[in-house]
């Protein structure tokens, strides 16, 4: 029975405050309906898809065990001397170190899509007011994302502008192409440098060894002749190697890397709707949570009610008995 009172006791509550429940749940929705009618501005989502493949030039300075054998004569005509690259370990060493471009991962890459040269340079093109659009700003903005089980990254950008999102979505995806382009040339650029250095040591080399050659050719000994004539081939033989490798990294350093490793497969459209604020989710949210408030509102006014009532009657109770 205390039950079926209780519930009616709750149910007469409410209905006793229905004008209370009424007016602020409507007002809490009428005020979300404003706010996302005409107060919080929308905001629109570009995306822009690129392709990463991780290209990297072979650069390694021997292709193959280049081995020159020769006879000797003379006193030791059944001795055969083996000439291998291994003469100039050293240097095919410094070059396998030195000659080498980074291997970035599809996860490097995706972390160089908000690198802040691409993001200024990003600013720069666009002409964007550089007060609002810092790179702190711009990289809140954006969202970077790897698609998975592919080499493709996701780049969206979220903007109150639809139009200007599609222009940052697309502007980053050829900067970021274009930084990537200016790294490989400076690595490019960097083992030229390298190269030309370790190509001229080289002739130092070879010059000495010239006149090493020479040397012995006044002397007549047939076997000494043919040692230094070897040496001097094999320092031959390692120079035009080197040479070559130069030649092919000024061919990479033309065919812009970069671009190669970087391909926009899918540029922005203009979106037509915006994902936020979502106006119809905002107003039942506000509709429910103006109920449940209200509804508080009004058993608390009951509540103090009733204290104050049993305040009252327990004052005149005690004054009756004195």
């Amino acid at each position: 029975m205390e039950e079926e009172i209780s519930l009616r006791e709750v149910i007469e509550i409410v209905w006793k405050g229905r004008n209370i429940i009424a007016i602020i749940t409507i007002i809490t929705t009428l005020f979300s309906a404003f706010l996302s009618f005409f107060i919080i501005k929308p905001t629109y989502e570009a995306s822009t898809k690129i392709a990463v493949t991780s290209i990297i030039p072979s650069t390694g300075f021997f292709g193959s065990n280049t081995t020159i054998i020769m006879s000797n004569n003379g006193n030791n005509s059944n001795k055969i001397n083996v000439y291998n690259d291994e003469i100039d370990k050293d240097l095919s060493s410094l070059l396998s170190s030195l000659l080498k471009y980074p291997d970035m991962t599809i996860d490097a890459f995706k972390e160089e899509v908000t690198n802040p040269v691409v993001l200024q340079n990003t600013i720069n093109q666009l002409e964007l007011n550089n007060k609002k659009y810092t790179i702190d700003y711009l990289k809140s903005h954006i969202d970077v994302t790897l698609i998975d089980k592919t080499n493709l990254i996701d780049i969206t950008v979220k903007e109150n502008d639809p139009r200007l999102a599609v222009k940052i979505a697309d502007t980053v995806a050829e900067k970021f192409r274009e930084y990537i382009t200016t790294i490989n040339n400076k690595q490019t650029d960097k083992l030229m440098v390298t190269l030309d250095q370790l190509i001229k040591l080289q002739n130092e080399k070879i010059d000495k060894a010239t006149n090493e050659l020479n040397e012995a050719i006044n002397t007549n000994n047939e076997i000494l002749i043919n040692e230094k004539q070897t040496r001097l081939d094999l320092l031959k033989k390692s120079r035009d190697i080197m040479i070559e490798k130069y030649n092919m990294l000024e061919l990479v350093k033309a065919s812009k890397l970069g671009e190669q490793s970087v391909l926009i497969t899918s540029k922005a459209l203009i979106p037509e709707k915006p994902v936020s604020p979502k106006k119809l989710l905002n107003i039942v949210i506000a509709f429910i949570l103006g109920i449940m408030v209200s509804i508080f509102i009004v058993f608390f006014i009951e509540y103090w009610k009733n204290s104050n009532t049993r305040i009252y009657s327990g004052n005149k109770n005690t004054s009756g008995i004195g």
